[in-house]
Parts: structure tokens; sequence; C-alpha cells
């Protein structure tokens, strides 16, 4: 009986799984047959989606946790790859649909498609134009290879001082990372020797194939011409045909932009930031005929001060493209190609630490992509806070001080100061740039570092437009000491120290046996071999300063006294020697304890280039590439067997020439005469070339009693930035111990966990007796108190230590257009114009010619290509057969080189000296050093105003820094009482920003423009 029953159950539930089972296959069929197509819109107008959620910078403050930069909140047009490309829609009609409406309302895009179009519509590479920029910038002849640009450069690097002749040696990788160690990026692959443009460029075409509907393939070969691999690519995407060329371009800028994603699809990537209210609304209102297009709202960089500290916190941009692989491997930080970064200063160097961490969430979106629903949420995480050592409001002061300064040295008045007025003459009308560094004399903190001009970062945040990038580039491109807002005169500018570099003579002249009351009777100036050494006094009023020591020498700033004790030899005819065992080996060995052949510090926080210390070998590299230089402008014409394109010949004669300097003893006259006949020079040239080769080059290639006293007074071969001159005035004041420099107070994460902070890193220098230091500020206490500062610190409220200079100049300054001033003084040459240009229309034919044979060559060495596109082979088929014809460009440089070649072939014995005597020579350089106060140092300054002609104005920013730093402002509202210290408000500074950022009124430049030039150091943005 219950037998039964159970078996009863069993058939019940065995009826009701059937049951089940058949109504769940017949929903089953129901749903894929019956309504398929009402399940399968469903099924796509619900899609999954991960949607960024992006991370706040990492702020900047300073020392006192004030911003310096932060971050505001804008609108960016993003555009979501997998949306824009589903099937059911028309992903060209969109991306065409959107760039209209962004250009429209003038808004700022993205345009990183490399292929353009000009008005006359021809086809180029923005790759292409990239390496001829690099090399027009940089005075690299445009048809040199990228093996042949990277060692013109490296040439150009040790003739200025830059590099030694034996880097030249160095294995191209070794050499590669010198040139990076000081400030030098070629955009080049020195593995193979090819431009890193080129390279993108290739790699970019290759990654167009794809089999088409017809079973063809369709490939972008790298040997495609611009036009061919347009229209390639416009194929590749399934652009109507009915489109412009320009339509066509618009909707690939947005294509390649999801492109350059790569796998990483499923992100939005952005197309415009910053935009207006007017495209947010066209973008929400026409979100069902823009799908895949968003609108979302991002933290963007922003600097709330403008310009201030700009050259120290550097500023943000786009990946460059040779660096985007880097960045996207960094599986830590998790980079997106469209993100920014920090491209030079505190930004770049403390990435890893601002960039933050973002979040996503994970949403629901219908097909208009509209959210519906939010599944998944994770909080993006904030960059850390970098604290840095400088005071905001003594940035200001320093800033104004330099400002101020230009104005009073150009025009002449009063520079108004609440330390005291100072009344000036003027008379520096060419001083357009300075610099000043102070330091905390006990940590090598840096209190405040400003250069002029500056530059407002804010016009970098979403990317600069040409223009606005054409405005911070130098006026004059031929003088190399034209203000350039983007230097950083404090850490890049390497100037002759002047009369600042004489505490070292005098320190050297000590540790050697010299009495600091060895007195010499100063007549102001002396002869040695015929050459004149003396004083700026005698210069200036032929007056001397008298009975001299050392203390005195270092007040009024002897030159006749230095020289002496530099030398170790009295030249003068009256009086005893020194008694010391002195010699330019000794001077620079002592610059070197103090630290001037070494970078401060600050070479692993912003762009450090620093001076070094100069040396014989140096002198002799330095004179050897001095002399190329000359015979490569003056002795190309002068043979009579060899033509002066035969650049094989020619380069084999110059080099036996230059190889003259190795020799000891020197060759006299008649001998070089002989050989440069020899090398069949033609005979009415033999004469001057020897001339200007023996006693320009050949007899000065060594160390002369002139360098020995030059290079101690820090004249001749000496040159140091600003940061190494203020680092050297510290060891001064703090007896003895050199201290690197720092920016970097502490950085603290978003838990506000102190992550880093810095640590004094200090050493005793290795002299003989540390308390000579103490002669030398005796020295500099009668400066100020009796001595050429006295007039800025009398009734100064504190006592100050200082030292003047001031380093002659006397080359001429390059004219913004040279061709201009050669054509100008054509008559004053006593040449005559109609000759000189045929003469010089010659010049640039024949080197045209010698363009068009190699452009023949290259281009029938391309035709041999089996893997050449028939297309492309059509074009440069009909190149050949039309006639190359290449021509040099059309630069000042390039016409003013081959006029100035012109006027000599006319008139051989007219020297350059003769050419350039109508420009205007370079005013001297005006230094200034100061420490207080005086009996127990705490802050130390160095400012230099190029071509400001006397120390007079390097005084006045120092004073202001000197007297805020004291004792504060009668004058700011932001005083020392809203200074709190850090250790106490890490917390409450933080979150009160994060918190408050978006309140921040988001003023910053918005640049905006229609060409797309590009560069190698910043992103341009149309």
């Amino acid at each position: 009986m219950v037998e039964n029953k159970i078996i009863e159950r069993f058939k019940v539930i065995k009826i009701f799984l059937l049951c089940a089972f058949a109504v769940i296959i017949a929903k089953m069929v129901y749903m894929n047959v019956v309504q398929h197509e009402y399940y399968t819109s469903l099924a796509e107008n619900k899609t999954y989606k991960e949607v960024t959620i992006k991370a706040a910078r990492g702020e900047i403050r300073d020392r006192y946790g004030r911003l310096l930069a932060g971050n505001t909140n804008s609108f960016v047009v993003q555009v979501s790859s997998d949306q824009l490309t589903s099937k059911d829609n028309d992903a060209n009609s969109i991306a065409l649909k959107i760039m209209n409406k962004l250009i429209e309302n003038g808004e700022e895009y993205e345009d990183n498609f490399p292929i353009v179009i000009d008005e006359n519509g021809n086809f180029s590479y923005t790759y292409d134009k990239n390496v001829s920029d690099y090399k027009e910038k940089n005075n690299i002849p445009s048809n040199l290879n990228a093996k042949e640009t990277f060692y013109y450069l490296v040439d150009s690097l040790i003739e200025d001082g830059t590099l030694k002749e034996s880097d030249r040696n160095l294995n191209r990788g070794e050499l590669q990372k010198k040139l990076n160690s000081k400030g030098y990026y070629p955009p080049i692959l020195v593995t193979n020797f090819e431009f890193t443009e080129i390279k993108n460029k290739n790699d970019w075409l290759e990654s167009f194939v794809k089999k088409l509907d017809d079973g063809t393939k369709l490939e972008v070969k790298n040997t495609d011409s611009a036009k061919v691999a347009f229209k390639k690519i416009r194929q590749y995407y399934g652009i109507d045909d009915s489109l412009s060329d320009q339509d066509a371009r618009k909707i690939l800028i947005v294509r390649n932009l999801i492109k350059s994603q790569g796998y990483r699809t499923y992100y939005p990537i952005t197309l415009a930031s910053n935009v207006s209210e007017e495209t947010v609304s066209f973008v929400e209102e026409n979100a069902v005929n823009l799908s895949g297009i968003s609108i979302s709202n991002e933290p963007i960089r922003y600097y709330p001060h403008g310009a201030l500290a700009s050259h120290v916190l550097g500023y943000v941009g786009k990946i460059p493209s040779q660096q985007l692989d880097n960045y996207l491997n960094n599986k830590e930080k998790s980079y997106k190609s469209d993100d920014i970064v920090g491209l030079t200063g505190i930004e770049s160097t403390q990435e890893d630490n601002l960039k933050g961490i973002d979040g996503y969430k994970k949403v629901k979106v219908n097909a208009t992509g509209k959210v519906t629903d939010e599944l998944e949420v994770k909080e993006p995480v904030s960059g850390d806070t970098v604290y840095l050592t400088l005071d905001m409001d003594l940035q200001k002061v320093a800033e104004q001080g330099l400002e101020k300064t230009l104005q009073v040295a150009n025009n002449g008045g009063i520079y108004k100061s609440e330390y005291g007025d100072v009344s000036t003459s003027g008379g520096a009308k060419n001083a357009k740039t300075a610099a000043i560094i102070a330091v905390d004399i006990k940590t090598g903190e840096v209190l405040a570092s400003a250069s002029y001009p500056d530059y407002d970062p804010n016009l970098f945040v979403t990317g600069i437009s040409s223009k606005d990038y054409e405005k911070l580039q130098p006026e004059n491109p031929n003088d190399t000491l034209a203000a350039s807002p983007l230097l950083n005169l404090v850490t890049q500018g390497v100037f002759q120290p002047g009369s600042t570099f004489k505490m070292i003579t005098g320190m050297a002249a000590l540790e050697n046996g010299l009495d600091p009351n060895y007195t010499i009777n100063d007549p102001g100036v002396i002869n040695i071999n015929g050459q004149t050494f003396a004083d700026a006094v005698w210069n200036k009023s032929r007056s001397n300063h008298g009975s001299v020591n050392l203390y005195k020498a270092i007040q009024e700033s002897c030159n006749v006294y230095f020289g002496i004790v530099g030398t170790g030899t009295n030249w003068l005819k009256s009086g005893s020697d020194p008694n010391i065992k002195m010699d330019s080996e000794k001077i620079l060995e002592y610059a070197k304890l103090f630290g001037l052949n070494e970078n401060t510090g600050l070479e692993d926080e912003i762009t450090e280039v620093a001076g070094k210390v100069p040396s014989e070998e140096d002198k002799i590299n330095s004179t050897k590439i001095s002399l190329r230089s000359y015979l490569n402008l003056n002795i190309i014409d002068s043979f009579t067997d060899i033509d002066e394109n035969d650049d094989e010949e020619m380069t084999e004669r110059i080099d036996e020439i230059v190889s003259w300097v190795d020799e000891t003893p020197c060759p006299g006259r008649g001998e070089v005469m002989s050989r440069l006949k020899e090398l069949n020079v033609k005979e009415d040239r033999i004469e001057t070339l020897s001339d200007s080769i023996l006693f320009t080059y050949l007899k000065f290639a060594r160390w002369t009693k002139s360098d020995n006293l030059n290079l101690s007074i820090g004249q001749g071969e000496n040159a140091y930035t600003p940061s190494q001159v203020v680092r050297h005035v510290m060891a001064i004041a703090n007896g003895g111990y050199l201290t690197d420099l720092t920016l970097t107070k502490k950085v603290v994460n978003s838990d506000y966990d102190t992550t880093y902070e810095s640590k004094v890193v200090s050493k005793k220098i290795d002299f003989k007796d540390s308390d000579n230091l103490k002669e030398l500020i005796k020295g500099m206490k009668l400066v100020t108190t009796e001595g050429t500062a006295k007039k800025y610190f009398t009734n100064f409220p504190v006592a100050v230590d200082a030292k003047s200079g001031t380093a002659e100049r006397n080359d001429k300054i390059p004219t913004a257009n040279e061709y201009e001033y050669l054509m100008k003084h054509l008559s004053s040459y006593g040449v005559k114009k109609d000759e000189v240009l045929k003469v010089y229309q010659q010049l640039r034919k024949n080197r045209e010619a010698e363009l068009t044979k190699n452009k023949i060559k290259e281009i029938k060495e391309q035709l041999k290509s089996d893997d050449l596109d028939e297309e492309t082979r059509a074009e440069l088929e009909k190149e050949l057969k039309d006639g190359v014809d290449e021509k040099l460009a059309d630069t000042d440089k390039i016409n003013a080189a081959y006029l100035r070649r012109a006027i000599k072939k006319v008139k051989p014995t007219i020297t350059d000296e003769t050419i350039d005597k109508y420009k205007e020579t370079y005013g001297d350089f005006a230094w200034a050093v100061a420490f207080a106060p005086a009996d127990d140092p705490e802050i130390a300054v160095a400012a230099v105003v190029p071509q400001g002609t006397t120390s007079t104005y390097a005084f006045l920013p120092i004073k202001d820094v000197i007297g805020y730093y004291m004792v504060g402002s009668k004058n700011s509202d932001s005083n020392s009482e809203n200074k709190t210290d850090t250790k106490n408000t890490d917390k409450d500074n933080n979150s009160t920003d994060k918190n408050n950022s978006d309140s921040i009124n988001n003023d910053n430049s918005s640049a905006t423009g229609s060409d797309n030039k590009l560069n190698f150091n910043v992103q341009i943005k149309k």
C-alpha cells in the first residue's frame, strides 16, 4: 500500500517536471522565433558599460600649505568607441556631426590625425613637418639624415662648451644619455639612427590592413605618399566618396582618436575639453542621434595665481607620442592615451605622486547612451599633495622685484621699495631678462626662484594653440640671450659670474698661504706682454683703488689685486710678490670644491643645465671647434683644385688645419703659410688666412697669462647658473658646508600620510682651514657698509653681507633678420649690390642643383622597391618626368648664410668683424649675491640681469627679498600671520581645498586657433 503511494507521487512529480520543461521550451521557442525581433531589439537597447571617473590630479602647495596648483571642473566631450561603432550606428555620420558643431562653436578639440591638407589641396604628413621644424629650430641643415642630425647637434653642443670633444667618441647610447642629462632630447632612435617621428609614421601607416568585401586586401604602406595614404584610409573606414576630403578628415580625426586607444576601446576618450554650455546642450538634446558621444564633468588642472612660480611648477599636457607606450604600460597608475601628464617642472618630476587612480562606474545604458541603472561604483583616488619649499609671498616679492628692476634698468627712475627707494639712471635698454634665487642657508630649501619673463601654465592645461605657443618663443631667434618665457634662467641660464667669483680666488689664495693683509698700490691697470688688464674704475674714469688688501679688494672689487694673487705674481713695477704658489689650476680646483662643476641637487626636480669649471683641455677643444667654424665660413672657396661642393675633400682639408691646434710648440707664421700653399690654397688668400688661423686660434689654444688673469676675476671660460652661484655663497655663509638645494618639502597622500619628507644633504668641504672663509666674509661686510652696495643697505633693518659682479660681453648681438641687415650695409662693405646678388644666386643655384641631384637619386632608389604601391609609384614616376627641382628653404638663416658667403667671395679680404660692425654689442651682465643676517646667516640670494650693465640692478630685487624674508611687509595682505606650519595643517588643508575645488573660479586662458602646428615638447591643439 505504502509502496503504491510512493510510485504515484513519483508519477505526479514526473508529470510536473515534464510540464515545467515543456513550458520553458515553449517560452524559449516563443522568444527566439515568434518574438525574436522584439527581444533582440530589447537586448541591443540595454548595454552594460564601464564609465571612467577621472581622479583629481594631486595639488601642489607652498611650504605653508597655500595652493599653487589645484583642480577645477569642466565639461568634456567624450567618444565611446563601442557605442559609436556598433552595427546600428553610422559612425562616420555621427563623427562629422559632432566635429562640425565643435568647429561651429569655436571649441578646442584633439586633432592627432597626422595627414593635413593645405588651402591648395596639397597633402602632407605632420610627422615629416615635425622633423623639419625640429631641424629649423635647432639650426640643423634640412638635408641631413637622422645620424647626421644627431652628430650635428653633438658638434654644436661641443662648440658651445656643453659637451666635451671626447664625448663624441662615446657609444651612441651613452652619448644620448649625456645629451639627456644636459637637457637635450633629440627625437632620434640611436639604435638604428631613425627619427622617432618617422618610426611613428611607419608604424601608424602599417597598422591599416583590412580585407575588403570583394576579397581584396587593403594595405597602407610606409612608402605611400600622404595623398595615397589618405585615400586608402578613407576606404578603410568606409567614408562616403561624395564627401569632400576636408569633411573626410573631420571624420578621421574622431576615428583616429579612437584608434589611438589600442585595445582599451571600452574606455571613453576625450575629444574636446572645457567646452561651452552651448555644446553641452547640443550633445544632450541630440543624444538619440549622437550615439557614442557624451558629456562628462571632469577635473582639469588649474593654477589660481597664473604665472606665479611657473618655471618651478611647470605645465601639463597630453602624453607625447614618443612616450605613449611607456605610460600605457604603467600598470600601477593605469594611464590612458588621452590622459594629461606633467611635461615640465615639478608637474613632470612628481608625476608618479601627482597622478591619481581613476575610479569607475559600471552602469546599464539604453540605446541613446542614457544611464538606466548603476550597478557598481569604485571611487577615484586623488593624487598626492606635493608641498614645495617655496614661500608663496616671497615668490611674489621676487617676481615683482625682477619686473620692477627691468623697468628702471631700461628707462631709469625710482625703484620703489618699502625697504628704501633707490634712484637709477637707466642705460640698460637691452636688459630684457633676469633671474633670482633665495635659499635657506641651513637646509638648502629654495624659498623663492624666479625667472623673467615667465608664462601662464593655464595656457597648456587643455592644449596650447599654435598662436599662443608662438608668443612664448624668443622675438629674435638668432639671439641666444633674447627673452624666452619658457626658459628658466635660474637653472638653465649659464653666465660668466664676474666678480661674484672673486671669493673663490680669494679662498684658493688664503689656503695657499696668502696673508689677507698683503697690500698692493693699485695703479688701475697693468700691462702684460702687450695686453692690458684693468679695474672697472680704470675703464670707466681712469682712476684706481689705491692701497688695497684682500678686504678692500672684495669691498671695491679690485681686478688688479685678484689678478696678482690669482697668478701668485706681482705684475706691478713696485711692491713685493704675495709669496704664494697660485695658478689657474689652483683657482679652478677651489671652484670645484665650491660645487661649481656639478649639479646643485635640483636636477631631479626641475630641468637643470649646470655650468662647469673650465680646463685647458676644454679650451683646446673649444678652439678646435671655433677654428672649424671659421674655416667652414671662410675657406670653402679658397682652393685651386677642388670645388666648394666637394664635401668629402673639403672636410679632409679642414680637419688637417684643425689638427695643428694639437701641436706643441705652435707652428710659426711662415710654417702656416707654407702648409696652406701645400694644401693648394689660392695665393691671394694665403696671407690673410694664415694670420687669422695663427693669431686668432693656434696661439691661444692653451692657457695663457691672460686666461689666468681672466679666470681669477670670474671672466674667461667661467660660466655658471644662478643656482650654482647661490650654492657656493651658502658654503661661504655656513662655514664651509656644501648643501644640496631642494624644492620639494614633502609629499602627503590622500590618506594624509606623509610618504616623503626632504632631508638636508650636506657635506663638509675639505678645506685646509675653514676659518679662512671668515676673511672673505670680512670683505663682504665692507661691500654693504663701505663699498659698492652701501647705498642699497644703508638704514636696512638687518645687516647684510654681499658681493657685486659685472661680467663683460664684447661680442655683437645678432639681428632678428640677418639677411636684411646684410643687404642694408652692402655699400659700406665696398661691394656692389648687383655683383653680390649675382654671386649669391649662383651659390644658391649650385647648392640647389646638388640637392636636386640627390633627390633624383633618392626617388630612383624608391622606385626599385617591389613593395611600392602602384599609385605611389605613378606619383614618383610623374615627379621624375615633370622634372625634380629642389629648392633651398626660404628662411632668414639660410638666406643670410649664402649672402654672407657671396660678400666674402666678391671681397675676399673682408672679415666677419667688419661685416658685423654695425650691430650692437652685448651689454655687461649684472650680478649680485648676498646673505643675511650677517652674524647668523639664514638666507642667501643670488640675482643676475643679463645685459644689466651694472650690478646696481641685480641688488634691487635682492634687497626686497631679504627685507621681506627678515621683517615682513607692512603693505601685504598675505603676510606671515597667514602662514601656518604644515605639520599641523596637512589634513585640514587637503580636505578643505579638495572639497571646495569646484568653487574655484575657472579663469584660465582658453587657447583657440585654426592651425595645427606641432612641437615635440608640448601638445599643440586646434
